[in-house]
Parts: C-alpha cells; sequence; structure tokens
C-alpha cells in the first residue's frame, strides 16, 4: 500500500498488479477520495465562475491554472 501511495504521489495514475490480490490497494491507492474530489470539484467551480482569472482565492489560498489542472485530473480519474 505504501508503495502504491508513494506513486501516486509522485504524479503517477496506476500501477501493475502481479497477483489479483494486488489490485484492491492499488485501486485504493489511486482512487480519490471524497474530500479530494469535493476540493477539485471547488476549484473547478471556482475557475467556471470566474473567466479568464489568473489566479483566485480557495479557502485562504491562493489557486492559479496548476491547480486547476490538477483539479480537472482529480475529476477525471474520479470519473465526474
Amino acid at each position: 500500500a505504501a508503495y502504491a501511495a508513494r506513486g501516486r504521489r509522485d504524479g503517477f495514475t496506476g500501477m501493475m498488479a502481479i497477483h489479483p490480490a494486488q489490485v484492491p490497494v492499488i485501486n485504493a491507492a489511486f482512487t480519490p477520495s471524497a474530500d479530494e474530489i469535493a476540493h477539485a470539484r471547488a476549484i473547478v467551480d471556482l475557475f467556471a465562475a470566474n473567466p479568464g482569472a489568473g489566479a483566485l482565492q480557495l479557502d485562504g489560498r491562493m489557486v492559479d491554472a496548476p491547480h486547476l489542472k490538477q483539479a480537472e485530473a482529480v475529476l477525471a480519474l474520479a470519473a465526474e
């Protein structure tokens, strides 16, 4: 599980398994959590409500184009 989690932190979106028992662990590590999905949705919605904005503030933190790109990737992984 730690190896899969590290892979996700390093930017990978999946990994190979050599045994079916590994699949649930890998899926759990690479599936965005409900909190991650909600945060990503908030970023996407914020930029949609402010077209053309270069940087915005969400929950007291700056978000900009790289955050939007990452949020869109999270939602794509979550199939939203």
